[in-house]
């Protein structure tokens, strides 16, 4: 990550906001109308999709379809959903199941892989703010890092993934874990932060 000196500052501003964004590179998020506007469209639809499945399961899947574009047609997402704040970037493939409650969170690509079993109340994390200055957490400097995971996974409730984390495929991982780091295919994590406890044959 370069460091936000005012020559790095003037050359982002010529940057468009989604080629930063995959490139991860800083940004001001209370700067960029165009993420902001996705962003609570996006809430309004999430928050219209759900009221409608408490009286049609139906409808509330085909509006989903349509608010997913790159969702599997065999995929099935449970309500309520928290947030997913860019659907044109998340990618959920085929006979993946996640349970309600489901976040994600901001910008960065997110890519769920084919036949995986995520439970309730799992949250994706893509943004990131400076861990060291405060100045620039208070500008509101962000950068965004993709997350992806393999196919056959399976996340017990509550597991929270981190920014840039890549996961293998059939990993399991335990209820409540903080995947801070990437894990490799046919592995048991769990804790926080999470830790391979046990290979899978």
């Amino acid at each position: 990550m370069k460091d936000l000196t005012p020559a790095e500052i003037a050359r982002l501003a010529d940057v468009d906001i989604f080629d930063k964004v995959d490139q991860g590179e800083w940004y001001q998020y209370a700067k960029e109308p165009k993420v902001q506007a996705i962003v609570k469209q996006s809430a309004q639809t999430v928050q219209r999709i759900n009221d409608v499945a408490k009286t049609d399961l139906a409808e509330a899947t085909r509006l989903l379809q349509e608010f997913l574009p790159n969702m599997a047609a065999d995929a099935d997402v449970y309500f309520p959903i928290t947030s997913i704040e860019h659907p044109q970037r998340l990618t959920i493939g085929d006979a993946t199941f996640i349970n309600a409650g489901l976040q994600i969170l901001s910008a960065g690509r997110v890519t769920i892989g084919a036949h995986c079993f995520i439970g309730p109340n799992c949250q994706l994390y893509t943004p990131n703010h400076h861990p060291y200055d405060k100045a620039l957490r208070r500008e509101g400097w962000q950068y965004d890092s993709p997350i992806t995971i393999g196919d056959d996974c399976w996340f017990g409730g509550s597991v929270i993934v981190l920014p840039g984390v890549t996961i293998g495929d059939n990993v399991v991982v335990g209820a409540g874990a903080v995947v801070t780091k990437d894990v490799p295919s046919n592995v048991m994590v769990a804790g926080n932060p999470a830790r391979v406890i046990k290979t899978l044959n």
